[in-house]
């Protein structure tokens, strides 16, 4: 087994997420692909960036079906040494549908909005390495330590609400998400011969976690002439998730002190006044559970039609990152706390209806996160981002579009309290379908 603890220092969402907050998963529509500034939608993919302007939309049913590809480069580097991460997701489906009947519009969302795929770091991270080389020096002061590992990450949401429209220029809506999540990890850290040749395992983990949360969304949408304006506040998702630790091993302690058995915790324990983060580990055993919160999201969109071919769109996006509680898995330390201040985004665009079926558009978005050294790990990095888009789309007839865009994120090179520094850039292409019936 090659594959070794992925994000252990810390349980994230976002393996896969490049648009949104440090836990928030934005690129959730293909239009939102070419043109991230989607907080005053008045198209299907209102349902999740503008609720409340799904009482706007056509009578009847409007769905859109979206699907994504993601790639991801995650590299570390450490004194000279390159440790490259990759992440791919190979399909990212979303869904929405509205039924608009007079001044109501019950809707539904089905996504990915905290992110999610499988992270691979083959030749293993710094800290995992640092950690193993101390425990296989216990051993033998010529050995080494290497470790692989791969994560997979998923939160999945289903959205469920209600728009009425108060009169012909104010709407507003109320509704509820609920968020499953699934986190798996797995590989090993092992102690190496100068050869490179592995002595024994220092330690093997094969662990998932899962748990459910509830969130309130609450919306108002406001047309006036040209202009509409959209503004979507979701509550906090407080979430609780439990270990099912199916492998938790070390032929290397049993080795050091084979007088303790299979009780792993004492021999844990034992180093531990060696090696202090070591003590931590006793968190990843069956049934521990852990926070593990969708912050708080406040939206305010804009669009204005200059003229009946060319659309502007702003919008600002405030997340609640402080206020959330997350639990790393080693020590149950909520790192939140360390965050210097909560995430902001800026996000403007533009709409160009080239011809009656054809409609191209750009956009562009800017995260500034709250991130520090403290905060920054090699297992949860991520730093002020600066994304843009450009993609169309094309209306086959009065009842079916083709949305189709891609786009390019790239990412300041943070550094960690550790020395490491952190290098990410993600690429993403998509295509949806909106019709009406």
């Amino acid at each position: 087994m090659k594959r070794v603890f992925s994000t252990i220092a810390v349980a994230s969402f976002a393996i896969a997420s490049f648009a949104g907050g440090l836990l928030t998963n934005t690129n959730q529509s293909a239009s939102f692909v070419r043109n991230p500034a989607r907080y005053a939608s008045l198209d299907a993919d209102a349902v999740y960036f503008n609720p409340a302007g799904t009482a706007f939309l056509k009578e009847g049913w409007n769905v859109s079906a979206n699907w994504q590809m993601i790639w991801q480069d995650r590299d570390v580097v450490n004194g000279g040494k390159e440790f490259k991460g990759e992440v791919y997701v190979p399909i990212m489906p979303t869904f929405f549908a509205t039924y608009k009947t007079g001044d109501w519009a019950f809707s539904a969302f089905f996504g990915m909005p905290g992110g999610g795929g499988n992270a691979k770091f083959d030749d293993g991270l710094p800290m995992f390495n640092q950690l193993g080389g101390g425990l296989a020096q216990t051993l033998n002061p010529a050995l080494s330590a290497g470790s692989s590992f791969e994560s997979t990450q998923y939160l999945f949401s289903l959205q469920l609400g209600a728009a009425y429209r108060i009169n012909d220029n104010l709407s507003v809506y109320g509704g509820i998400r609920t968020n499953y999540t699934s986190l798996s990890y797995e590989g090993e850290i092992n102690a190496l011969l100068p050869t490179g040749q592995t002595m024994a395992n220092i330690l093997a983990l094969d662990l998932t976690q899962t748990g459910i949360a509830f969130a309130p969304i609450v919306g108002v949408d406001y047309k006036v002439g040209k202009l509409n304006i959209g503004v979507k506040y979701e509550f906090r998702a407080v979430n609780i998730i439990e270990n099912d630790t199916k492998a938790l091993t070390s032929e290397a302690l049993g080795m050091m002190n084979p007088q303790l058995g299979s009780n792993l915790d004492g021999k844990l324990a034992l180093l531990a006044t060696q090696i202090p983060t070591l003590s931590k580990l006793t968190s990843l055993q069956d049934g521990e559970k852990f926070r593990n919160d969708a912050p708080a999201k406040l939206s305010v969109g804009a669009s204005y039609d200059i003229c009946d071919r060319v659309k502007v769109m702003g919008a600002g996006v405030y997340y609640f990152d402080k206020d959330a509680r997350i639990e790393s898995l080693l020590g149950k330390a909520n790192t939140m706390k360390t965050l210097s201040r909560n995430t902001f985004e800026l996000l403007a665009g533009v709409e160009v209806k080239v011809t009656d079926k054809l409609l191209l558009s750009s956009g562009i978005q800017f995260s500034d996160f709250g991130v520090n050294e403290s905060y920054l790990s090699d297992v949860s990095f991520i730093d002020d981002s600066f994304m843009v888009g450009a993609g169309g789309k094309y209306s086959i007839n009065e009842n079916w579009d083709l949305n189709f865009g891609a786009c390019y994120a790239n990412y300041a090179h943070g550094k960690g309290s550790t020395g490491s520094q952190y290098l990410r850039k993600t690429y993403n292409v998509a295509v949806g379908v909106d019709f009406r019936f």
